[in-house]
């Protein structure tokens, strides 16, 4: 004779097999010489500077949330794209937003900085504000928050780049005024491009001040939301995160 199971153990046995763990695509963007292919997934390099942080941190993430390790880059734009499009995606580091907030579901934040408009130091532009830089040609992220920001303030002399040392590069050849950065990092990308840092300064012209975030397909239910941010919480309270950061971020010189 079979026995029953209690109702309340049946129905979290349905619940178990109903409801298995979701399976996502994991993106980032911009890694330049910070990241490289190991084992057929991305890794952070050590001291290779804030995005190969970000890797490494996802890395542990998905260790903690019992998901596959596998994260591949791609061009920011395309991964916008993915994110917009498709319900199993996941995409780092992005700013939030308000353009962006309701479109995605958001974890974090993950990073705080701020953005500022650089110039040549032998070239200084003398701006003081967005408005003076309307005339000028400025090198942009394809696709990121400051090619929102800048379009929405009337700068419309956009030169769109998928990463940062073609930007500053172009800022060293004369091909443009100004190049979108965030502060944080900034040494690392100035070094991946072979640029001095002296040769390179910040205008006055702040754009914004972010916070970057894990962004999820909008449509990820709010338990998977849930187990994403508990994860990141688990991970700083642990000391996982202060440790990835020592370990991948490097000091700035």
């Amino acid at each position: 004779m079979k026995r029953l199971l209690p109702l309340s153990l049946l129905s979290l046995s349905l619940i178990c097999r109903a409801a298995p763990a979701q399976d996502w695509h994991v993106y980032t963007h911009s890694g330049g010489g910070q990241t490289a292919l190991r084992d057929g997934t991305l890794h952070g390099k050590p001291n290779g500077g804030k995005r190969a942080y970000y890797v490494e941190l996802v890395h542990a993430m998905l260790v903690q949330l019992g998901l596959p390790e596998r994260i591949d880059e791609v061009p920011l734009a395309r991964g916008l794209a993915m994110l917009r499009s498709r319900d199993d995606v996941v995409l780092f580091n992005l700013d939030r937003t308000p353009e962006r907030e309701d479109k995605f579901a958001w974890v974090g934040p993950i990073s705080e900085e701020s953005d500022y408009l650089y110039e040549r130091t032998a070239a200084p532009t003398g701006i003081r504000s967005l408005a003076d830089a309307r005339p000028l040609r400025v090198c942009v992220l394809n696709g990121n928050v400051h090619d929102e920001l800048l379009a929405a303030a009337g700068l419309h002399n956009l030169y769109r780049h998928n990463n940062y040392v073609g930007c500053f590069q172009m800022l060293m050849l004369g091909r443009v005024d100004l190049v979108a950065s965030a502060d944080g990092g900034l040494r690392h990308k100035l070094r991946e491009a072979q640029i001095a840092a002296a040769a390179i300064q910040a205008t006055p012209v702040r754009i914004a001040h972010s916070k970057g975030y894990i962004a999820l397909s909008k449509a990820v239910p709010a338990a998977e939301l849930a187990r994403w941010n508990g994860a990141l919480a688990t991970l700083g309270r642990n000391g996982t995160l202060r440790r990835l950061q020592q370990q991948y971020a490097g000091a700035e010189p």
